[in-house]
């Protein structure tokens, strides 16, 4: 069909050709996954208090979200399957080459151009909450050049922190989800970030409505072990174990895709084009490969997510990660107990109950040193 649609528009090309057909797929599913999504959305999400977005916001942020995407996804297969018809027999590391260049350059330019498309990164103003969170940073020597809250409850209730950033510039966003009416600096703030005062007997209505959240010292202790992640290399080591991993695979590709029968199982006689090469193999050949390895990357988070508790409880935040834990499931409505079988080969986080065990046992080990 994409070759019938290129044709009429009057091109042959490959290159546009796999663009055409990427293109129809992404439409195609969000076609047959559109009914499951708004019943998610609007039904499950719903009933339970989560989602906050009107019909008319779904289908623009939904709309939006494939545009950009379907620009990223553009800008990288294009060039891909050029230098694999162009590499030779080293080809392999050319087109590694590229995919870690473009990896680099859209976490570079992710935060400050295409996050804010959807959302908005408002500075977090000065407030008991950024000087506590300043003064974490400081403490550990965390190079934090910038702190901002997110509106994610324009969209959903559920919360989250994170950071990102490279070399010296790091920088930390909250979800205003995550922060409670005591600590939210952002509370009396009009549309374009400037205080707004209230005569001393009357309350914002935004702080009578927001029941859910971590007080300031549990915000803090997310960060803390947030920020573990940063002190033990969390982001940079499986990002360097996945540069082997995708070498490995475009170099087993390159042997893979000389056999021309296993493609023409696929239904691939006369024809056997770069994209779909690269879908067979990397979807369906190596899909017993694939499960393992995130296997094998589900236990090593799972690992990075208990040194991060411990790095938390070392700075002396033990009590409130606990506190901020058990807020965080109660708030987002999270089932505390799993098949410890299942979450080892599913979660890549911990169960909450696995969490606070260890957490407790840390803190124990530290009373005894002290």
């Amino acid at each position: 069909f994409s070759g019938k649609s290129i044709e009429y528009l009057g091109y042959s090309d490959e290159l546009i050709q796999s663009n055409m057909f990427l293109l129809q797929t992404t439409i195609l599913s969000f076609v047959v996954h559109l009914p499951w999504s708004l019943y998610s959305t609007f039904v499950i999400e719903e009933r339970h208090g989560f989602n906050k977005m009107t019909m008319g916001f779904y289908f623009k942020d939904t709309l939006k979200k494939m545009a950009v995407s379907q620009v990223i996804t553009t800008i990288m297969v294009t060039p891909l399957i050029w230098l694999i018809k162009w590499g030779g027999d080293y080809f392999f590391i050319y087109a590694w080459g590229f995919t870690f260049a473009f990896t680099m350059a859209i976490f570079f330019v992710y935060m400050d151009f295409i996050a804010p498309l959807f959302d908005k990164y408002t500075p977090v103003p000065a407030s008991p909450l950024r000087t506590a969170i300043e003064d974490l940073a400081k403490s550990i020597n965390f190079p934090l050049t910038k702190l901002f809250v997110v509106d994610g409850s324009k969209r959903s209730a559920h919360s989250n922190a994170f950071f990102y950033g490279f070399f010296k510039n790091k920088r930390i966003v909250l979800f205003d989800t995550l922060l409670d009416d005591t600590c939210n600096p952002m509370l009396g703030l009009d549309e374009h970030g400037n205080k707004r005062e209230f005569p001393a007997e009357e309350t914002p209505t935004e702080v009578i409505g927001k029941k859910k959240g971590c007080s300031q010292e549990e915000v803090v202790a997310v960060l803390g072990h947030e920020l573990g992640h940063w002190y033990h290399g969390h982001v940079w080591k499986p990002m360097i174990l996945n540069q082997f991993l995708i070498l490995g695979m475009f170099y087993t590709f390159g042997l893979l895709v000389k056999n021309k029968k296993m493609l023409a199982d696929f239904g691939f006689v006369d024809e056997q084009p770069t994209l779909i090469c690269l879908l067979v193999i990397f979807q369906f050949i190596f899909s017993p490969f694939n499960r393992v390895m995130s296997a094998v990357s589900i236990y090593i988070t799972r690992c990075f997510e208990f040194q991060a508790d411990r790095f938390a409880v070392g700075l002396g935040m033990g009590e409130k990660l606990q506190s901020s834990l058990v807020n965080l499931v109660k708030d987002n409505l999270s089932f505390p107990m799993a098949d410890k079988l299942f979450s080892t080969f599913n979660y890549s986080h911990p169960p909450i109950l696995e969490r606070l065990a260890a957490i407790r046992e840390e803190m124990n080990k530290k009373s005894k040193s002290e």
